[in-house]
This record gives C-alpha cells, structure tokens and sequence, in this order.
C-alpha cells in the first residue's frame, strides 16, 4: 500500500464521519419535532423515538472519531484535514440548495396554501381558505348550490332548488327530486319510507332515476313512496339530527339508515372543510360526545358561514379540541418555514398531538355506536320500523376475508342488526360499481335489489311478489 492510497482512505473516512455527524444532527431535529406533545418516556418507545436513539449513537461515534482526528491534525498540521472540511461544507450546502430550489420550484398553489407533488405544506393559510371557500360559494356557479346553511344540521338540501349543473334538484320539503317545484305530501293509505343518511344516499353522480332510492321506490311498486332525505357530506350524526327534525313528524312506514365508514369520522369532525378541504363546504356541523353514557351534542346551533369566517384566525373557532380534523401545527406559521425544504420534511412528518378522549378510536366507536343505537330507538318511539344498511366504499371491495370495515365493527359492537350491501355491490364488475367517488347506476341498482330483498324478507308490508 503507497502513502498516497493510505492518505486517501483517512481522507475518506473523515469525509464519512463528517456526513454521518451532520445526518445525525438532522435526525435528531427531525425526530424531536415529531416528538410532540408526548412525554419522553413514551417517545423513546415510539419509531421517532428509536430513530433519536440511533442517531444519537452515531452522532457520539461520530464525533468521537472527528475529535479525535482533530486531535491527531492538531499535532501533525495538514492542509489536507482542512481541504476535506471544506469539501463537506460545500457538499452539504450544494445538497440542501439543490434541495430548497426544486421543492420551491415545484410548489404550487392548492386549496389553503401550497403542495408539493402530493405533500400539502405547512403552514395552510387560513385568508386563503377563507377567500376560496366563500368565493366558490357565493353567486349561482358552484357545485354545492343545492344545499344551504341550516342552524341544526350545519347544512341541508335548500328546498325548491337545483345544482348549478341542473343534476341534482329538491322538493318544496328539501328532499331529491326529479325537478323543482315538486311537493310530496303525506298520503293516507301509501306507504312511505324515508332514507337517511349521506352523499350515497342522495345518489352522488348519477341523475334522480339513478339512485338506489328511486330504483327501490320502482321495485316496490305505486303503492309506496320512497323520499331520499340523503344529504352529501354527512356524519352520522347530522343523519341523526335530520331525521329528528326533519322525518320523524312524517311518520314513514320505514327509516332507513345507510352509511359508509368514513360517515364515523366525519361524526368527529365540527368544521369539514378543515379535514376535506377539496368539498368546498364553508359550514360547520353538530358535535356529539359521550357524557356519563349519554350523547351530548355541543354545537346545538352550528355557526353560519359568514360566522366561521369572521375570526381573524383559525384558533377563533370555537370548538377546535373536539374536531378530529384539525391540527394546530397545520396551521401555526414559524420562522424556519421561510425554507421550502423544511417545510416539505416538517409536512412529511408531523409532531405529535394529543388527543383527547372524545375524539380518540375509543370515542370514534362508542360515539356513533350511541348515535346509531338511539336513531334506532327514536324510530321505534315515532312509530316507524328502523332498518340500518352499510354501504361499501371502493376500499371495502376486493379485501380478504378476515378484513372487517370499520361502519360493520361499529354496528356489531353496537348489537345492531343491519343489511349488508357489500355482497351485492361485489356481484357487479369491478370496472362498473363506481364512477369517480360514488355508486355508479349499476352499483346503486345492486343496492336497491340488497335493501330490496331484505325488506321482503323480513317487514311486514304488502312487499310485491
């Protein structure tokens, strides 16, 4: 070996040790600013946790090694030791340049600040979000203009009126119709069954006649009429709350109740256009928790538009501890965040937050598992017949057979009995069952024949056939 090759691998392994140094210091940050609101001892545990502890071993190792390479320069001076300091300085600053100008240069405008390929970056902005919210939402072109402010619900179908497109349109009672101007009073002697309950419900995508509700009304025959009470976006709570306010003096024959499982988390949320931007819903919602085993709602009278957009920040709103879809560090604005990069690393991977035990998995269960228990009791004391159908999404289908949606748990847990639609929707072509997010005519068909033949099976009504 000739001391040039052997200078060459000190050289090397001084290199080495100053990258390693470095991406442990960056670790370390890394690691801490996802620690969070969590106790240290619980943090160690975690894989934050592990990657601190790992990188502070190779930060010690490291700078032992350096040290002691310092030392060994000190005494046998070399401009060498100093050329290679300077080659890593200029390595790593060329590396987090190169870094900060492409995460600038492909940043874009999205919804309440900015977005990198898929990444949302911190912070979102909250005058953002209030001009784009209320500018889509304002004048007649817009895709919500079918529904409106309600002081129970959040919002609701808005009666007598039509989507922008003229694809959805409300009776004179707020519920879908073929066309405006249509009035559906209670008639003696027809049997009548209302549906509660979301965006699949209302029929999402498709025309009137396309709805499972419509195709359910045209199985059963004249002698019934079926109302679609279904209102896009909903939880289950504001299901709930719609029946309670808006069904239950009717008096229908039969109440259904159908949801997918995403409905439970939207029951934990008090603003939606914090968790689902992209819905462009400037409202805000009911907020049921559990209280000595009994629901408790704590936004009797959600805030209207223009009250959710009067603050000057979002930390205004009241209720944010109980809305699963905030997080204060989304929108909380620091001095480091002038770096794209940083921004980037600090979206990626959030600190914890605490959560508290009413928006916590156990509160998510036992919440709508109360809500889904007392609909069924409310319906039973309104002298109507409950029935509870669970909808699939796209994530629900082609699953293996040990794989229990979350909607499905709930109702177990809850010792509800209810129709399972997914058996159904599974019987039409995976290319078929859906358009871009909701049942496609086939799917909505295959439910309507599910609630259909259940319905037959086990009510006491004069079902044809």
């Amino acid at each position: 070996m000739t001391p040039e090759t052997s200078i060459s691998k000190r050289e090397l392994l001084l290199l080495a040790s100053l990258f390693l140094f470095e991406a442990a210091i960056a670790v370390l940050w890394m690691a801490m600013y996802m620690k969070g609101e969590r106790p240290f001892q619980i943090f160690i545990s975690s894989r934050p946790g592990m990657a601190f502890l790992c990188a502070g071993a190779i930060l010690l190792i490291s700078g032992v090694d350096l040290a002691r390479r310092y030392l060994v320069n000190k005494r046998s001076p070399s401009g060498r030791f100093r050329l290679v300091v300077m080659m890593n300085l200029v390595s790593v600053l060329l590396i987090v340049m190169t870094g900060e100008i492409a995460v600038r240069a492909g940043s874009r405008s999205h919804m309440d600040g900015e977005v990198f390929g898929n990444v949302v970056l911190k912070p979102r902005n909250w005058d953002k979000a209030i001009h784009r919210l209320l500018i889509e939402n304002t004048g007649g072109d817009h895709s919500n203009r079918h529904l409106d402010y309600d002081d129970r619900m959040g919002w609701t179908v808005a009666p007598n009126r039509c989507s922008s497109d003229g694809l959805y349109c409300s009776s004179l009672e707020g519920v879908r119709a073929q066309q405006e101007e249509v009035v559906f009073p209670r008639i003696q002697g027809r049997e009548e069954i209302a549906l509660i309950g979301d965006s699949f419900t209302f029929g999402n995508e498709v025309s009137y006649e396309e709805t499972w509700g419509y195709q359910l009304n045209q199985m059963l025959g004249n002698e019934f009429r079926v109302l679609n009470f279904g209102v896009g976006g909903y939880g289950l709570d504001q299901a709930l709350v719609r029946y309670e306010n808006d069904v239950r003096e009717r008096r229908p024959n039969v109440v259904i109740f159908s949801f997918i499982s995403h409905d439970l988390f939207r029951t934990m949320w008090v603003y939606p256009f914090i968790a689902m931007p992209e819905w462009n819903m400037p409202f805000s919602k009911p907020r049921f928790v559990m209280r000595d085993g009994e629901l408790v709602n704590l936004n009797l009278t959600p805030l209207s538009t223009e009250a959710i957009f009067s603050g000057e920040s979002i930390s205004d709103l009241p209720l944010l501890e109980y809305d699963r879809g905030y997080r204060a560090s989304d929108w909380q604005t620091h001095w480091y965040q002038f770096f794209y990069l940083i921004r980037l690393l600090t979206s990626l991977f959030p600190p914890w937050e605490a959560v508290g035990p009413d928006s916590s998995g156990d509160g998510l269960i036992a919440t709508n598992a109360a809500i889904l228990k007392t609909f069924v009791r409310s319906v039973k004391e309104g002298g109507s017949v409950p029935l509870v159908v669970f909808l699939p999404m796209k994530m629900d289908l082609g699953r293996e057979a040990s794989y229990v949606p979350l909607g499905k748990r709930v109702l177990e847990q809850a010792g509800i009995p209810y129709i399972d639609a997914t058996s159904c929707v599974s019987e039409v072509n995976s290319a078929d069952r859906f358009l871009e997010n909701h049942y496609s005519p086939q799917g909505n068909e295959a439910v309507a024949k599910c609630v259909y033949k259940a319905m037959k099976e086990s009510l006491p009504l004069p079902m044809p056939g």
